[in-house]
């Protein structure tokens, strides 16, 4: 009697790349389900009412800005767009950096603006920067493109850069610290914080070594594509690609929790449930989840201890975050300047260098920063009218913090989260001119213990994954042996933020399925077309 299965591709964990995977797929012809642990999709692209009534709160990401880049939205290859309900708003100005003595520099798409707004403080420094940019363009699809496809091996991507200038300049950014990067490029303190305040993002610190590519990629990329908020939150994205799998006959499935990756000699052919149930797939078994998950935990056979090894090592990155959800009365404005208000993200930066490098100095030695506050703050009702009650607001205040502090332990968390969190808003608070505590309706903090409570896809508080070092980064992550999202076990395949390109609102999960398309003899260039 044949094996009768459920459907031709699992895909476990509806994250956005998750559901990437399934969406072509599905588009591909297959019989694809998706199967979720939460009651809610997305992943950490998820948008929900953690407040009050009416107000959406997006608790892991929330800007798109490479994802604008990606084939994926730029030629629609999914009808996300066109036939889906995914729509985005664009504002002109990018990111607003407020300093303490009121000033302020904005960033807008227009790279001259951007520099007149820098000459302010520095001529030399506009100059720069725009000399900077221009140089760095046409290393921007070397890096830009490669996040929307399968890398190809390390040595070979060495190599082939390696063969012209433009190249070797690339090889030098990644081998550089973004520190390294500034004080070759800037003089003045509050560009060089801006310049490095952006590389952090990967959740690595500044003066790292291989943090120099990160801002060869992010500050051109802002002069490319705008930064832009979906309507109605991050979670539109997600929606937008359960419907395009759903039209096209797929299934997502929530409140189904995955403890076991079901194998039949060296072959994955489904999963079981924590309820007993048993799901299998006739083609191939995905997973967006961390291979340490995948892997070390639901797979009894089939992986060497080698590999099982160096899962267990990987490098965790430099540090996690605490996030607050607020519900405010009014909207924020500021002392330092009149459009901040208008920015996508509004980002707070000490007057001081020195100030700034203690921020990575606490977060290095498990301390809660005291004097380098340098938040990361959206404002995006003010955009999108539809994320609060009319005339209310809601706004998303994001600051680094260690996962283990060094007084007690990630476990300390539950204890300190409310005092940090308020510490960290009364910073934020009095760089606006209109808000203080009795504008807060209500207010959620989640700690970096809190993060893989709600996603245990985050571990140890590791919002985009294992540490984005360049050992762990292109064909290397999250390890050489699993950087082409195959295992060893034939038909079982990774996705998601702990492979090529990594955390972060990509859509790499379109570089995934190209590989896994190959491996079951799809053409994915008749697919998108």
């Amino acid at each position: 009697m044949n094996q009768q299965y459920n459907y031709d591709v699992i895909v476990v964990g509806a994250g956005h790349n998750g559901l990437i995977v399934a969406a072509y797929l599905a588009k591909a012809g297959l019989n694809v389900g998706v199967i979720e642990k939460n009651n809610f999709i997305g992943g950490a692209t998820n948008t929900i009412e953690c407040t009050l009534p009416g107000f959406k709160h997006d608790i892991g990401g929330i800007v798109h800005s490479a994802i604008l880049g990606n084939p994926l939205i730029v030629n629609d290859e999914l009808g996300l767009l066109s036939k889906y309900g995914l729509k985005y708003v664009m504002p002109d100005l990018i990111v607003a950096n407020l300093f303490p003595d009121n000033t302020a520099i904005h960033f807008a798409a227009d790279l001259d603006a951007t520099c007149q707004d820098i000459a302010k403080f520095s001529q030399h420094d506009a100059e720069a920067y725009k000399k900077f940019i221009t140089q760095a363009l046409p290393m921007l699809p070397l890096l830009g493109q490669g996040m929307y496809n399968a890398p190809p091996p390390f040595g070979m991507f060495m190599h082939q850069l390696d063969q012209s200038p433009v190249g070797q300049e690339l090889i030098r950014f990644m081998m550089m610290s973004a520190w390294d990067v500034a004080h070759q490029w800037f003089e003045h303190p509050k560009t060089m914080m801006k310049a490095l305040k952006v590389v952090t993002e990967p959740m690595v610190g500044p003066e790292e070594k291989g943090t120099g590519v990160w801002m060869l990629l992010s500050l051109p990329m802002a002069h490319v594509s705008k930064s832009a908020l979906p309507i109605g939150g991050s979670g539109a994205l997600a929606k937008a690609l359960a419907n395009c799998i759903e039209a096209n006959g797929g299934t997502v499935r929530t409140n189904s929790e995955v403890t076991k990756i079901l194998t039949k000699g060296d072959h994955a052919y489904g999963v079981k449930l924590a309820s007993g149930e048993e799901i299998t797939a006739r083609r191939a078994v995905v997973s967006n989840v961390d291979p340490r998950l995948t892997i070390l935990k639901w797979l009894d056979n089939g992986v060497s201890s080698d590999i099982r090894d160096k899962l267990g090592r990987i490098s965790e990155p430099s540090f996690s975050g605490l996030m607050q959800a607020i519900a405010l009365d009014e909207m924020p404005r500021y002392k330092a300047s009149d459009r901040a208000q208008d920015a996508v993200m509004v980002e707070p930066l000490p007057n001081d260098l020195e100030d700034f490098r203690s921020l990575f100095d606490d977060l290095r030695y498990g301390r809660i920063p005291q004097k380098g506050f340098a938040p990361f703050v959206v404002n995006p009702s003010r955009h999108d009218p539809s994320r609060a009650p009319e005339g209310k607001h809601v706004l998303y205040l994001w600051h680094y913090v260690p996962y283990f502090l060094k007084d007690g332990g990630p476990q300390k968390w539950d204890s300190i989260k409310e005092d940090v969190a308020d510490m960290f808003l009364d910073k934020y608070l009095a760089f606006t001119s209109n808000i203080s505590r009795k504008n807060v309706l209500k207010r959620t903090v989640f700690s970096p213990l809190d993060h893989p409570r709600w996603n245990a896809n985050l571990l140890n508080g590791a919002v985009l994954g294992p540490g984005s070092f360049l050992y762990q980064n292109f064909a290397y992550r999250p390890i050489p042996e699993l950087g082409q999202y195959k295992t060893p076990v034939n038909g079982l395949y990774l996705c998601g933020m702990s492979t090529h390109p990594g955390g972060a609102i990509i859509g790499g999960g379109r570089a995934a399925t190209q590989i896994i398309m190959q491996d079951l003899g799809l053409d994915f260039d008749d697919v998108i077309s």
